[in-house]
């Protein structure tokens, strides 16, 4: 018996493939959403610490993994002999990942001639790029740039709203660690914070008014509710569900989070190892998110 394939049946088999390769690839989508847990149902000690130092949790399903290195900020790198260090180190070296994610900006660029020098110039983010480096693996920013953060908040919050807690956060917490309390220093990083980071980087264009200090310092108070003085900074806590001041923060981090979800789900495809370090709050809240990315597979 001669069989023969009629047009009508050659039709149907490559509709039947066009149908099995797109269920491929849907597993493999980006999700525009990811599942992610309030901050303010995230559940820490007293003090806000994780339960270890660096926290590590790692994703995994068949040949693809995600490992995500949750840490807590040490205010001082000349620690350099911080248990934190070196168990990033070892963590990562068992890996042996296919690529690096770093929290903090793009890291294109930066060399470190020893681990000691990594450390000293830029923490765990230095020693991440110097890991990278030795087996030769790109290290890629997980963070959004700032222009595509200043969007996202602009259509929540005005624009005096979002400004504040920007230069609070990125700028004056900075020079309060610093020790900068001369009101002229602070006036002048203010001028050059505002021309190279927020206007030249994030694209918003300021009138002249909106430029001064003084238009800062009211929309300070108006939003905290005390007049502005550096040495009574208080930090940001994205787990105080009270004012507006600490809700602008908690939504800027769950811009990061997104975006940070979005670059793994995107790097995932055609990495099989994907390693992390990121603050150990976005792990806790991006967990959900991260078990949704390696069930795709």
């Amino acid at each position: 018996m001669k069989f023969s394939i009629t047009p009508f049946y050659l039709i149907c088999i490559l509709l039947l493939l066009i149908s099995c390769n797109e269920n491929q690839k849907n597993k493999t989508s980006v999700i525009k959403n990811f599942k992610t847990k309030s901050y303010l149902d995230i559940k820490l000690d007293s003090f806000g610490h994780l339960p270890s130092n660096p926290y590590i949790i790692k994703f995994e399903k068949k040949e693809k993994s995600i490992t995500f290195c949750g840490v807590e900020h040490l205010t001082d790198n000349n620690d350099v002999t911080n248990k934190m260090f070196k168990d990033i180190e070892k963590s990562f070296l068992k890996t042996n990942p296919s690529i690096a994610i770093n929290e903090g900006g793009s890291v294109d660029g930066k060399n470190y001639t020893s681990k000691r020098e990594a450390i000293l110039k830029d923490g765990e983010i230095g020693l991440l790029k110097y890991l990278s480096d030795s087996l030769k693996i790109k290290t890629v920013n997980g963070d959004p740039e700032i222009d595509y953060e200043l969007k996202e908040l602009s259509k929540l919050y005005s624009k005096n709203e979002f400004l504040t807690y920007i230069i609070t956060e990125r700028l004056l917490w900075s020079l309060y660690d610093s020790k900068v309390t001369n009101y002229d220093s602070i006036v002048s990083n203010y001028n050059k914070f505002l021309a190279n980071y927020i206007i030249k980087k994030g694209k918003l264009s300021l009138s002249p008014n909106e430029k001064t200090f003084d238009y800062f310092k009211k929309n300070y108070q108006e939003l905290v509710g005390r007049p502005f003085e550096i040495n009574s900074l208080k930090p940001t806590n994205p787990f105080d569900k009270n004012g507006k001041f600490q809700e602008i923060g908690r939504k800027s981090k769950e811009i990061r989070d997104q975006f940070l979800l979005q670059k793994t789900n995107e790097l995932l495809k055609t990495n099989n190892r994907v390693y992390i370090v990121f603050g150990g709050w976005h792990l806790l809240t991006c967990e959900p998110g991260m078990h949704q990315i390696i069930n795709q597979y």
